[in-house]
């Protein structure tokens, strides 16, 4: 690859972090995710922790795929070696279309928070079509990541530190208004039938989804051997952390007779304290940190990665050339970004965040199916290929996580499964009809890749510092965001 047409370096721990739970953190948990509690109450934290454990494995699997290949497009470069092009393109389109949507449905979910936010001031927002808000809030981070990954990078850091500051802050206030109480009388005669609990567990799963952000910017990444498997290894116990606590305040606030409200809402968390009558400052509170935190950490990477697929795979010539094109000043895949901005606006359109996220969910099972597949391709192909890191039992994770993701796909909504295979059979006829004339040798990793540098002593004493930092807060966060759930039965 030509240096001016490089992408720069410059994402640490700390970003690659924030850019994977942005990206996860959001419309899932905030929107449809949350809404199930209206349909199986506190049993919610059963259906978290298995999303947890079909999460894990694909992670490290990741990790080990991102530090051996740290290069734009994830997925797509894995499926290209290690399987072939057709799968790669399968994979790159699902993937790009997944978190696409998860952008603009967090686009749709801010606009929801943004009109209660208004509301609380005596402010009617909804005379505004929230598709309206949505697409302004497109266009804003679009120039965004138009200035440069190291511009959007630090957005992104303050984003979710703003985002925790006011989820503690809010955890803190509501302590005095937790009902323990409304943890019982939920029993298992009442779940709903078998096929509907699959369509939730794969909504709540939905809320793991995306973990493979800081892969598709592994080109921007410092020091991707460490820095990627360290940021997927801790990123997918920080979201069940989110989620956990955030699903355990929604149960211990709003009463199982408003699970209704719940059920049917658009914005679960709003709407639960409004029908308790909390309002006020919760409220605002809850919206200022839901909108302008977890929201914006989520469209921003939801318009970043998916513009790297796009660039790598115009480089490959499996779509037009001119997405590949870098802005010669701000080193940004702009024509790329463009077009995701574009897609954002079409599926913003359909005014359904279900429906967006039932198609993302299709999208990325099959994308890390796939990403499953091209690990044991690579195995296979590339044995004495430098792996820095290896995750524990890769190949019998491989075939877990197949076969588990397999299971659920059935259950995903029809008409979203009916678009998901669409968008398959568009990627292989693309591929027929324009890819396939195109030279298919692979490059070489120093053509694509380049020299990956080692830190020096000082630096990897620097970032070793910093990962063991993040990881014990992470596993401190994780005893006690499980930990709550237990509260409920000592004290009842």
């Amino acid at each position: 690859m030509e240096e001016k047409n490089r992408l720069v370096r410059a994402l640490g721990l700390r970003e690659s972090i924030g850019m994977t739970i942005g990206t996860v953190v959001g419309v899932g948990l905030f929107t449809c995710g949350s809404a199930q509690v209206g349909l199986v109450g506190p049993w919610i934290i059963v259906l978290t922790a298995i999303s947890l454990l079909i999460s894990i494995w694909p992670c490290l699997i990741y990790g080990e795929m991102s530090a051996a290949l740290p290069c734009a497009g994830g997925t797509y470069n894995y499926a290209k070696r290690g399987l072939n092009r057709i799968w790669a393109n399968i994979a790159g389109w699902n993937y790009i279309i997944s978190v696409i949507g998860i952008g603009a449905g967090e686009t749709l979910a801010f606009a929801n928070y943004f009109t209660i936010l208004f509301e609380q001031f005596g402010i009617n927002l909804s005379i505004i079509d929230p598709r309206i808000i949505a697409m302004l809030l497109v266009t804003i981070f679009l120039i965004l990541n138009l200035l440069g990954i190291k511009f959007s990078g630090k957005a992104q850091t303050g984003f979710i530190f703003f985002f925790w500051g006011c989820a503690v802050a809010w955890f803190l206030y509501m302590i005095p208004n937790v009902h323990l109480e409304y943890f019982g009388g939920f029993t298992m005669d009442k779940l709903p039938p078998f096929r509907e609990m699959m369509y939730i567990l794969g909504l709540v799963w939905w809320c793991y989804t995306g973990f493979e952000t800081c892969c598709s910017m592994g080109a921007e990444t410092k020091f991707p051997q460490y820095t990627l498997p360290r940021a997927l290894k801790l990123s997918v116990f920080l979201v069940f952390v989110a989620n956990a606590l955030f699903q355990w305040f929604l149960v211990a606030l709003v009463s199982p007779d408003k699970y209704g409200i719940l059920a049917a809402a658009d914005a679960p968390y709003a709407e639960g304290l409004k029908a308790m009558g909390l309002v006020g400052f919760p409220v605002i509170l809850l919206c200022i940190g839901i909108a302008f935190g977890g929201d914006l950490s989520t469209i921003n990477p939801g318009i970043a990665a998916p513009a790297r697929y796009i660039f790598t795979m115009a480089e490959d010539h499996t779509l037009p050339a001119i997405f590949a094109k870098i802005h010669p000043k701000t080193k940004t895949p702009y024509v790329a970004l463009i077009f995701v901005g574009i897609v954002n606006y079409i599926l913003i359109g359909t005014g359904s965040i279900n429906y967006i996220a039932s198609v993302s969910l299709f999208s990325l099972a099959l994308c890390y199916m796939i990403g499953c597949a091209a690990y044991l391709g690579l195995k296979k192909k590339y044995p004495d290929m430098k792996r820095p890191y290896k995750a524990p039992y890769g190949t019998l994770g491989c075939i877990v996580t197949f076969v588990t993701y397999t299971a659920m796909l059935p259950f995903v909504e029809y008409a979203a499964s009916i678009t998901g295979l669409i968008v398959c059979a568009l990627a292989a006829l693309y591929w027929f009809i324009f890819t396939r004339r195109h030279e298919n040798k692979i490059p070489s990793l120093e053509e694509e890749i380049g020299e990956i540098d080692e830190p020096t002593v000082a630096e990897k004493s620097q970032i070793d510092k910093e990962y063991k930092i993040w990881k014990w807060g992470t596993i401190i966060a994780t005893v006690i965001s499980a930990g709550i759930y237990f509260i409920p039965m000592i004290c009842g």
